[in-house]
């Protein structure tokens, strides 16, 4: 626990200054979490992997993760051309299996929608970058504490054993309250933004931030891993960092693109 908490603080000094700032150091944040996650996967997935076609890996899923700076029309492009490069390596190369190609596609377009998500919420200010994470990482808090505290019925062994219903709801309702608060006092003080966006943003984030998270914990489990690696001490790599957040991210993402 000591180590956790210790890594913790140690990457929050480091990331909420990024964040605050945004501009050229979250690019560049963002392009060193790209490379180190898609080292991840590969890792994971591409031990037997033609050499090209692993350093061709990184190229597309770096070049998918920032094409939304040039619009939708190049997202869609890389978003092709991930498909079709892939796909010629599935029918090429016997070691190249389908439910790898698919990890790396659904990796990539996750990735790329996190990054496009965090870019369109500056368009409005940095503080609504803060409403995403307070949003993520307080329901992820509550829930740990309230599954230790009176946590008995589990939520889903098969996917993540050590999480209980009653940490769930209690981190679901914790992140609302705190969504609803931040987004009355400040989002709508400093940026105007409609009460009915932050209805449905407080009501979403912590169920969908929920959902990413077991969404990567069923990805660790099938591939019969703990951790999608030890970059980070108690907190495990990139990927196991930015799982709730990737899914909010792309939540308010959608959300900003209909409603604002």
């Amino acid at each position: 626990m000591k180590t956790r908490i210790i890594t913790a603080l140690i990457l929050v000094a480091i990331i909420a200054p990024i964040l605050y700032f945004g501009g050229i150091p979250f690019k560049i944040f963002a392009a060193v979490a790209s490379i180190l996650a898609t080292k991840e996967i590969l890792d994971i997935v591409g031990k037997k992997w033609n050499p090209i076609l692993k350093y061709s890996t990184y190229l597309l899923c770096l070049l998918t993760a920032f094409s939304d700076f040039l619009g939708i029309s190049y997202f869609v492009l890389m978003e092709a051309a991930m498909i079709v490069w892939l796909g010629f390596w599935l029918v090429q190369d016997e070691n190249v299996r389908f439910e790898d190609v698919g990890l790396v596609y659904i990796y990539s377009t996750i990735f790329a929608m996190m990054v496009a998500g965090v870019l369109r919420m500056y368009d409005y200010g940095n503080l609504f970058v803060f409403y995403m994470a307070f949003g993520t990482t307080f329901p992820d808090m509550f829930a740990y504490f309230v599954g230790r505290a009176i946590g008995k019925h589990k939520l889903n062994v098969r996917i993540s054993p050590n999480k209980t219903i009653e940490g769930s709801v209690g981190g679901y309702i914790a992140g609302a309250i705190i969504c609803f608060v931040y987004g009355f006092l400040v989002l709508q003080k400093f940026y105007a933004i409609p009460t009915a966006f932050i209805v449905v943003s407080a009501l979403t984030l912590p169920l969908v931030g929920q959902i990413g998270d077991l969404f990567y914990s069923a990805i660790k489990r099938h591939y019969g891993i703990k951790d999608f690696s030890n970059l980070f001490p108690g907190h495990g790599g990139v990927l196991d960092r930015l799982d709730s957040i990737s899914f909010n991210s792309m939540l308010l993402y959608a959300l900003i693109v209909v409603m604002l």
